[in-house]
């Protein structure tokens, strides 16, 4: 009885444990994705067409954090789902189409890069306020057809398997549906991502190489330009390497092993497949608290919104305490931080190509 006790003690440390840790994962994203939202509002620079999509991203993520984690954190803690089948249906919807939404999200993201750095002249026309609200919305309803369609009607079910008369909440899926489902949520956009990414740097290195060596016949300081030119060079592939390298980490693993596991069938799933799945599963979470670190959080302009949020706000709130009541509370934010804009002057068409290879890479450096 003694060891029973102590073996339920430890469970109990453990399960504690476990809920604290993906409680400040969740906590963490909602925070991140929250801030992208209120950043527009202090920073006129982001309410564009294109930042729709990095609004869509933390929309989805967003929804991850506050509809599918905290059930998720319950589930894992208790060790088993509270909340009847009905809601084990709804639930399992909505992860599969909040993540699904995030993915295609940056699925798009990569395709607006490339517009913006492929074909820069006829960025605003293709990339129009109007066809960005078209694709954000396409996003959400490709997403919920993949997502509540199916699983409420039981497409992914696989007949006679029934988990404890509802005890548990298990996304189980036979093998049709696992594979259709994980090449539409995953495989196809991931290598359109990845399709996009490398034509976006490979024309932007064509472009900086041509363009720099032209450069060099005229007398503008080529060694600093051109060592800024590998900088931004070096920086943008970093970036690239980043962002492929985390979507890759964070969900390859969850759908190789999901169309694996339906292969296999559920008859031959162990306890250490479940464990491991279920650590799979959060770490494709993970992508949704990282998102706002890698495509808003690296922009110069969110950077700026960032600082008239919080340090103004502070400043403005320091001057009330020291003052009394005459300034309001974001009375400061025009003497806080003012926008530097840097006027150049043209020395001919070849300079002017060479800033546009710059900008160039930073585009592509999401600076």
């Amino acid at each position: 009885i003694g060891n029973n006790d102590t073996a339920r003690a430890d469970c109990s440390v453990g399960c504690l444990a476990v809920g604290l840790i993906l409680t400040f994962i969740d906590l963490i994203t909602l925070f991140g994705n929250t801030v992208v939202f209120i950043c527009p509002v202090v920073e006129k620079r982001l309410r564009t067409a294109t930042y729709m999509f990095i609004m869509s991203l933390a929309m989805a993520d967003l929804l991850v954090a506050c509809l599918v984690m905290p059930f998720s954190i319950i589930y894992e803690v208790t060790g088993m789902w509270l909340f009847g089948k009905l809601f084990c249906k709804v639930w399992i919807s909505f992860d599969v189409m909040f993540c699904t939404a995030s993915i295609v999200t940056l699925c798009f993201i990569s395709l607006d890069r490339y517009c913006s750095v492929v074909t820069p002249y006829h960025y605003s026309m293709r990339m129009s306020r109007r066809r960005c609200i078209i694709m954000t919305c396409m996003v959400w309803v490709y997403s919920s057809l993949i997502s509540f369609l199916p699983v409420m009607q039981g497409w992914n079910e696989i007949p006679g398997v029934d988990f404890d008369a509802g005890k548990e909440c298990i996304f189980v899926t036979n093998w049709t549906f696992a594979i259709v489902a994980s090449a539409l949520a995953f495989f196809v956009p991931f290598m359109i991502m990845c399709s996009m990414y490398f034509f976006i740097y490979r024309a932007s290195r064509l472009k900086a190489t041509r363009i720099m060596s032209q450069s060099l016949e005229i007398h503008y300081h080529p060694n600093s330009k051109r060592q800024n030119n590998l900088q931004l060079e070096n920086k943008a592939t970093r970036t690239i390497s980043i962002i492929i390298s985390v979507f890759i980490l964070c969900w390859l693993p969850y759908f190789v092993l999901n169309v694996w596991l339906a292969a296999k069938g559920t008859n031959s799933t162990s306890a250490v497949l479940v464990d491991a799945f279920k650590i799979i599963t959060w770490l494709g979470y993970c992508n949704s608290t990282i998102n706002p670190m890698l495509y808003a959080f690296l922009n110069r302009d969110f950077q700026r919104a960032l600082k008239k949020l919080f340090i103004c706000r502070r400043r403005s709130q320091y001057n009330v305490l020291s003052r009394g009541n005459s300034i309001q509370p974001w009375s400061c934010k025009c003497l806080c931080y003012k926008l530097n804009i840097t006027c150049t002057f043209s020395m001919g068409l070849l300079v002017n190509k060479f800033h546009h290879a710059q900008r160039c890479w930073q585009v592509l450096a999401y600076e």
